[in-house]
């Protein structure tokens, strides 16, 4: 077996990967096709997948660095290698306390490359330095000027909790950024890229022509490692691996090489900026490579803990999380000051991934889901209340998916065994025992076990609690209740709990019907349960289940019409 190469774990300097010999996914026929064309460049990804080694490879590109790309794609390609001046910035480690701090750390940024460059800037706002920048290191090369943005809006995600600072970190970051329209003569190539897309008049409102990637079909895999890639890259580290885990018979269920590979796409696969094809999380590859051991990565480093406190404080609630997970292109975008579309923040951050698109005549409607296991457990974590940690994640997932077999069979029985095995394996401490407990562990379940659902569903006649279509295409609409129990035991005891227990579950269904939650599936010929789900005090399920009258259109030859018809 041939010796793995070195993994470039928390390495994102292009020429040290290279230099090493470290692990390197080939990109370069996707970048071609950027640096070939005139027009600036705009890219959002979560953290931790790779947009600073991306800039990196560009930058080496512009620079002319022809030698660093042996072996990859683009060395072959009719690319003249034409050496030019690059800024390069990362706002990342920009100082944004205050406005005032941000300039500052703005044009200590633009000082050091003038110093380095032996051009001499005078004092101004950020904005006169990047263009007298730009312009100077034009004039001193007689080179167009490539500009690469790295984290650009790091500084107002810090402070997404406070909407006050973060509109006036804003002002300050758009002001900065005017300055890229003046030196349209002057530069070659605009890359800009970070984590959240905030609407582009709020930032870049010079920038008519900036062309976002972030769901173009093209580029969807252009950070993150393909399963392809995977396959090429990781070879001598899965038979490592592998040989590892056998030897300390560590996990039993795996075997052979394609038991890991299973095993590890389920943990660090999954996302997807088409529905269609996905790329495995680099920075979680690589510690799992690094460590050997399955365990969540990406919440340690790669999570945004603005969404921490936006949760504490109450500026989101849990339901507002699983609620209706899709949106089109023109909302993806997070507008300051404005109602927040959590939908997009959950998106860009990584929470959420394109599990498919739908085209209408309106356009593309994406529908979202969790990635994989380490993002759910992620959003398990921040569900319960960010500090008890979860017990076992791929357990987790097989009571998830058992929980969902219960309700697709309608096994009552099944579905109260299932449901409090699932439970009993969350650290729970923290919480009151109470409605919104129990249909927030519900939709956890429901998460774990890959069913893609919609809690707290709006239709016509009110807000139903939640709703899925099974694999079959029978709809389930659900409705909990909680009740609180008689707190002393009696000999009445049982026949008390069993009557308040009943009483909520006959309200349930009597909710369902007077609002008519189900009448928007109809017409469609799939069955319809309606499902009641009454849990009592700390461990009390009743579940039971209503199929609705369901009807679909009929051709009537007779008649010549469409006629309704019961089924």
């Amino acid at each position: 077996m041939d010796t793995p190469r070195r993994l470039p774990l928390g390495y994102a300097n292009f020429a040290k990967i290279r230099a090493q010999n470290r692990i390197f996914a080939d990109k370069t026929r996707l970048i071609y096709e950027l640096i070939t064309e005139d027009t600036p460049f705009f890219l959002s990804r979560p953290r931790r997948f790779g947009k600073t080694l991306l800039v990196s490879v560009l930058k080496a590109i512009f620079e002319g660095r022809k030698d660093l790309f042996k072996g990859l794609w683009i060395y072959d390609q009719e690319y003249d290698w034409a050496p030019h001046p690059v800024i390069r910035l990362s706002l990342a480690t920009a100082q944004n306390d205050t406005p005032e701090d941000l300039k500052n750390s703005l044009n200590y940024k633009l000082n050091l490359i003038a110093s380095k460059e032996k051009i001499k800037l005078e004092p101004g706002a950020p904005a006169d330095l990047f263009l007298a920048l730009v312009q100077g290191l034009n004039l001193k090369y007689g080179e167009s000027v490539a500009i690469l943005i790295d984290e650009y809006d790091a500084p107002i995600l810090a402070h997404l909790d406070n909407t006050d600072l973060a509109v006036k970190i804003r002002k300050t970051l758009k002001d900065f950024y005017g300055a890229l329209k003046d030196c349209e003569d002057e530069r070659c190539f605009v890359f800009i890229t970070g984590v959240s897309k905030f609407a582009k008049t709020s930032l870049f409102s010079g920038l008519n022509n900036l062309t976002d990637l972030t769901l173009e079909k093209k580029f969807a895999n252009i950070l993150g490692f393909t399963i392809e890639e995977f396959d090429h890259l990781f070879k001598e580290h899965m038979e490592e691996t592998l040989n590892e885990f056998i030897s300390a018979n560590s996990i039993e269920a795996i075997k052979t090489v394609a038991d890991l590979k299973a095993k590890i796409l389920g943990w660090y696969d999954g996302y997807s900026w088409d529905g269609k094809s996905s790329v495995l999380n680099p920075w979680a590859v690589l510690t799992f490579f690094r460590k050997r051991e399955f365990d969540n990565y990406w919440l340690e480093t790669g999570h945004p803990g603005f969404l921490e406190n936006m949760i504490k404080t109450g500026q989101i609630t849990i339901s507002d999380i699983f609620h209706k997970n899709f949106f089109t292109n023109s909302m993806n975008v997070i507008d300051i000051g404005a109602k927040l579309n959590l939908k997009a923040l959950l998106f860009q951050t990584g929470y959420l991934t394109v599990a498919r698109t739908e085209f209408t005549d309106e356009g593309a409607y994406y529908f979202l889901n969790f990635p994989n296991l380490e993002v759910k457990t992620s959003i398990a974590q921040l569900c319960l209340s960010l500090e008890d940690p979860i017990k076992k994640p791929l357990l987790l997932v097989t009571q998830g998916k058992a929980i969902l077999e219960t309700l697709i069979n309608r096994d009552a029985d099944g579905f109260r065994l299932a449901f409090q095995s699932f439970i009993s394996n969350l650290s729970c401490r923290v919480f009151t025992y109470n409605e919104n407990f129990y249909s927030m562990m519900f939709t956890l379940a429901i998460i774990f076990s890959g069913q893609l659902c919609e809690p707290q569903k709006e239709v016509a006649g009110g807000v139903m609690d939640l709703h899925f279509r099974s694999r079959y295409g029978d709809d389930f609409v659900i409705e909990f209740k909680y009740v609180p129990l008689p707190s002393t035991e009696d000999d009445n005891y049982e026949s008390r709990k069993k009557e308040l227990m009943e009483k909520a579950r006959d309200k349930a269904f009597e909710q369902i019907e007077r609002k008519r939650y189900y009448f928007c599936f109809q017409g469609g010929g799939n069955k319809i349960f309606k499902t009641a789900l009454i849990f009592g005090g700390r461990s009390e399920i009743l579940v039971d289940f209503q199929e609705a009258r369901n009807w679909i259109l009929e051709w009537d030859e007779k008649s010549r019409v469409y006629a309704v018809k019961e089924t």
